[in-house]
């Protein structure tokens, strides 16, 4: 039998990514949950050499997965 979690209304959380939206954007932090330090989404920035810089942003207070 699988327990199920309950989760208040319009608020869904994604286990193991952190998944925080950048301020003023729709990227969302790619790190996993639970991190420290600054948010990441790594899937964005300029190319150089094949790979993608990345952007990163400082965390504030009381953030969650949906905002």
């Amino acid at each position: 039998m699988s327990a199920q979690r309950t989760t208040l209304e319009g608020y869904v959380e994604i286990p193991g990514i952190c998944f925080v939206r950048e301020p003023e954007s729709a990227r969302r932090c790619t790190l996993s949950a639970g991190h420290g330090g600054v948010h990441r989404h790594f899937y964005s920035g300029s190319l150089t050499n094949g790979f993608r810089a990345g952007t990163s942003w400082p965390r504030r207070p009381g953030e969650k997965q949906a905002d």
